[in-house]
């Protein structure tokens, strides 16, 4: 049990967060999901969404609900899990992948920087909704949900870095 609420339930009570409140909770996420994708065999969250990420009293963001993490073996595809906005192309077609959760992570950023679900298969620019997010953030939450998957950063590391040079 994890004291705090999730991002959801914050956003609708405190509208969009400042994108540097976003770059650092995105830094974190990006050590979970370094984590997760660096086991053997890789372990696929398959479910990141505002819902699944709470905050404790101390301000840390917690990735919660491994109900749908499955362990990335050959290519099994297994069943279609997350919410619709979150799942990437190639989870929905039943092929998740370690960029599958990069997708979501990237539908989660567009969230917390809007206060909006971002529309379910698309590439999603937080900067056409909101007109003070960085064109840089914008650019990172857009490569993250790239329809292609080979078109989106090759590992939370790259992600994380990239956060890194943004504050």
């Amino acid at each position: 049990y994890i004291s705090g609420q999730n991002i959801r339930q914050i956003v609708n009570l405190q509208g969009a967060y400042h994108q540097l409140d976003v770059i650092d909770y995105a830094k974190q996420l990006c050590d979970v999901l370094q984590f997760l994708h660096s086991q053997e065999p890789v372990i696929l969250h398959r479910d990141l969404t505002p819902d699944n990420l709470v905050v404790d009293g101390e301000g840390k963001l917690m990735l919660i609900d491994f109900g749908a993490a499955n362990e990335l073996i050959g290519t099994a595809t297994g069943t279609l899990v997350g919410k619709q906005c979150y799942i990437s192309p190639e989870q929905f077609r039943g092929h998740p992948n370690e960029s599958s959760d990069l997708y979501a992570l990237g539908a989660s950023l567009f969230f917390m920087l809007t206060g909006r679900d971002p529309e379910p298969l698309t590439q999603s620019s937080p900067r056409e909704v909101e007109i003070n997010v960085s064109d840089k953030l914008d650019k990172l939450v857009q490569s993250l949900t790239a329809q292609d998957h080979k078109e989106r950063p090759a590992s939370a590391a790259d992600v994380k870095q990239a956060l890194s040079e943004l504050g």
